[in-house]
């Protein structure tokens, strides 16, 4: 099966419901080295927005955080987020979170999207 959108093939997809409100880790796993994508929710009181920070926390290992996000309605990034390359190809990510009312447990759904080749260095 081959997905694409927007010139894009998407090549990771799916739907996860947190345990608790724990963060869902989500590993890349190809043969070199593996990319670990860590979604958290957090809240943040002083803020009265709310904002997706991105952090590499190792060369191989990024934090996306849902701050503040509303609970009840699917919330996630209106443009696609680009985040590197994965076998020699631009990968980037779309994503949508949902909160419980209670906030006692969240979903993730994902899509990350391999892009054009990357030349290679010689």
């Amino acid at each position: 099966m081959k997905i694409t959108s927007g010139g894009f093939e998407a090549v990771y997809h799916g739907r996860v419901f947190a345990y608790e409100m724990r963060p869902i880790e989500i590993v890349l796993s190809e043969e070199n080295d593996p990319l670990t994508f860590v979604f958290c929710v957090e809240q943040e009181p002083a803020r009265d927005d709310y904002m997706t920070d991105i952090r590499l926390v190792r060369y191989n290992e990024v934090r996306i955080a849902c701050i503040n996000f509303p609970r009840g309605k699917p919330t996630g990034n209106q443009d696609m987020i680009h985040l590197g390359v994965l076998n020699n190809r631009k990968l980037s990510l779309r994503y949508e979170v949902t909160i419980n009312f209670d906030a006692t447990s969240w979903a993730l759904t994902f899509t990350f999207f391999a892009g054009e080749g990357v030349a290679e260095h010689e």
